[in-house]
């Protein structure tokens, strides 16, 4: 039978281990391989952008844009649902980019800030389109944004970013 002690330098083993696995993945060779990240998802990855889409339809700012949601971090509220930062913004950290700018609500010929990347995720978006669910007898109150809506806005963002075809 294992004891306190024995566990607790287990534990502490286990930590040593993970915090070099994560400086290493960190201080990788890839780090100079990326020119750009694009973010796709929900809440989790939201970086501002149903702040923007409520600013711009005029509908009821969602709960992300006020106190407490910012207040670690930023001091302020920027559309993330947390107090601080996402995951997102610390895999951008450690790769040496800028946080990534929300896509929706940016102005029309803007397209260059989205040079090193963009955040296409919404809060409360979902994998199936709303049409879909529609179907199913489920109805998206929050937002009829999909996976397949951040995809296809991606695919229109994209020509802007590349020269070529491929």
């Amino acid at each position: 039978m294992a004891t306190s002690s024995s566990c607790s330098s287990l534990k502490q083993n286990f930590l040593v281990f993970l915090i070099v696995i994560i400086r290493s993945t960190i201080n990788s060779p890839v780090n100079g391989c990326f020119t750009s990240i694009f973010s796709f998802g929900d809440s989790l990855t939201d970086t501002g952008n149903l702040l923007e889409l409520s600013i711009s339809e005029s509908t009821k700012p969602p709960h992300s844009a006020f106190l407490p949601y910012g207040c670690t971090f930023f001091h302020r509220p920027t559309g993330r649902f947390c107090d601080g930062r996402l995951v997102i913004d610390f895999l951008a950290e450690a790769l040496g980019f800028s946080f990534l700018p929300p896509f929706y609500g940016s102005k029309s010929g803007k397209w260059e800030k989205f040079q090193k990347g963009a955040n296409f995720a919404v809060a409360s978006a979902t994998a199936l389109n709303s049409s879909f669910l529609a179907e199913q007898g489920i109805h998206s109150v929050s937002t009829n944004i999909s996976l397949g809506v951040e995809v296809n806005s991606f695919k229109h963002l994209l020509p802007s970013l590349c020269s070529s075809s491929s």
